[in-house]
């Protein structure tokens, strides 16, 4: 289905600035233009278009009187004007502006700046209109934006605080399990099981984090068709067998510029979600992938609720079942992290998939009705680049976790370590570590301490490790410090939050590693082994 084109009024007296404006837009849009007010204002009666470009300086009625003319006339409210002027005194754009003009451009047209603002103003219109439709307005978007917003802070504290008291169970397991088990008792069954729960803990606070799209990994050309056939083959053994999937994938394409592995998880999360939805009925399941034009995705039922395509043409990954549904009350919750209709599961398969998709500037859809089933659309933006390889995700399926203790090696010429760390027990758990690695270790609870212990006994450390979200001074102020005393003192960072995350921006300083928590010994050993080497 070829989507009808946006219709746009050009109106300006100047032949030539006509053509030009004609000539830059025509390819994309309907246009319709006129050469005097009058004209202006029946062209625009008459065709209703999306967008009116009004020259200011015109013969009879100046672009002012015709702005004036169409704003009082109700069939044409909401259409957004944009004035066309060669002038740039502020007065004139003051009372363009109280007079409901939306934006200036001004002449000579710069191609790219005409296309841009024009398409900015249709897309708003467009948003505009589609919520009108739902019985919505810019105001229940905003509440809606504010609760959003709020939730993504609250949920990226909880996955620091929560990574910070993982790093002291952890720790302090491993070293059990490792060094201190009381000849002829074997609790290690107990203690296999509690790591594996800290295992399992940090994949939630890790999936907490990709909901907030800090979902860490490298971006390459993917063929989706093929990443989604590799990742069937991975899926079927866990499959239940009354499960019924028809496919239906192009040879070929379509190209996305994307992370793999997370792209298996977007569709694992998805087929998942629809054979749960079957309960103990038959599962019948099709996924589909193909392309979409921009204006067909629609903005009901879009996650984010704040996001707006920008490209011509979309990858759409689709998954449609014939489930319960989702009540019309449900949708609006179902990728809030930790809701679940179900009685079981931790609420989190939907939030992840919704955290990959803004990572990789896309959206999701959703179409349900309750006892019919769902259908869920995933768009990404289309890639012009060529696909190199397709990976292996047996490597990244699974994320298989070995219960034995990685060996790890102690760090040669040992030393002593500065360690700030403002979390208590988590500062003793680091430490028991450190020395198992052959390390001294000072201690400091904050960066003013750090900095005082550095100045008096700076000559005998070889390494600082230092937290990152601490309170009076945070781990990039320690560094900024520390380099200023010692240009060439190795320094680790260490955070809960995601690395991508935290070392986003500009800093005048960069670490020389950095430490995600939480951690076990061999990654601290290879960490130091590394910064040090």
């Amino acid at each position: 289905m070829i989507a009808q084109k946006q219709t746009i009024v050009i109106v300006d007296d100047t032949p030539i600035d006509l053509q030009i404006l004609i000539e830059i837009l025509g390819d994309q849009y309907e246009i319709v233009f006129a050469t005097n007010g009058k004209d202006a204002i029946a062209m625009a009666e008459i065709n209703h278009p999306d967008l009116i470009l009004l020259d200011i300086i015109m013969p009879d009625m100046n672009g002012y009187e015709v702005c004036k003319t169409l704003k009082s006339m109700p069939r044409l409210d909401g259409v957004p004007i944009i004035f066309l002027t060669a002038m740039t005194q502020q007065e004139d754009e003051v009372v363009g502006l109280k007079l409901g003009v939306v934006d200036y451009i001004t002449k000579p047209f710069n191609p790219d700046i005409v296309r841009l603002r024009v398409h900015n103003q249709l897309e708003l219109k467009r948003y505009r209109d589609e919520l009108a439709e739902v019985g919505k307005t810019e105001l229940d978007v905003q509440n809606q934006l504010r609760k959003a917003k709020s939730l993504g802070i609250m949920a990226g504290a909880i996955a620091h605080h929560f990574n910070n008291q993982l790093q002291v169970v952890m720790g302090n397991l491993e070293m059990v399990m490792d060094m201190y088990l009381p000849r002829g008792i074997n609790p290690m069954d107990s203690l296999i099981s509690a790591m594996q729960a800290a295992r399992m803990a940090a994949n939630i606070s890790g999936m907490m984090l990709t909901y907030l799209g800090q979902a860490p990994g490298k971006h390459v050309p993917l063929d989706l068709s093929d990443v989604c056939r590799q990742s069937l083959l991975l899926l079927q053994a866990s499959a239940p067998k009354s499960l019924i999937l028809k496919t239906d994938f192009p040879t070929a394409g379509p190209v996305i510029c994307a992370n793999a592995g997370q792209i298996q998880q977007i569709l694992t999360h998805l087929l998942t979600n629809a054979w749960e939805a079957a309960g103990d009925n038959q599962a019948d399941i099709a996924l589909t992938v193909k392309t979409v034009s921009r204006a067909d995705i629609s903005a009901w039922n879009r996650f984010p609720i704040d996001w707006h395509p920008l490209h011509n043409i979309y990858a759409c990954l689709e998954v449609s079942d014939t489930g319960c549904g989702i009540t019309d009350k449900d949708i609006e919750k179902i990728f809030d992290p930790f809701f679940t209709s179900k009685f079981t599961g931790r609420g989190l398969g939907l939030p992840v998939l919704l955290g990959i998709v803004r990572t990789h500037d896309g959206a999701v859809s959703v179409e349900s009705e309750q006892g019919r089933g769902s259908v869920f659309r995933v768009f990404l933006p289309v890639s012009t680049d060529e696909v190199s390889c397709l990976p292996d995700l047996s490597a990244t399926s699974g994320a298989r976790q070995t219960n034995k203790v990685e060996n790890f090696s102690k760090v040669e010429g040992g030393g002593t370590v500065l360690l700030i760390e403002d979390e208590a027990l988590a500062s003793i758990a680091i430490k028991m570590m450190l020395i198992n690695l052959g390390f001294k270790v000072l201690e400091a609870r904050n960066g003013v301490e750090a900095l005082e212990i550095f100045q008096q006994r700076q000559d005998e450390i070889r390494c600082v490790l230092s937290d990152l979200a601490m309170p009076r001074m945070d781990g990039w102020d320690i560094l900024i410090a520390l380099r200023k005393l010692s240009p060439d003192i190795p320094v680790i960072l260490s955070s809960g939050y995601d690395e991508a995350y935290v070392m986003a921006g500009e800093h005048p300083e960069r670490p020389n590693a950095f430490l995600g928590k939480p951690y076990q010994i061999k990654r601290l050993s290879d960490t130091i082994n590394r910064v040090l080497s």
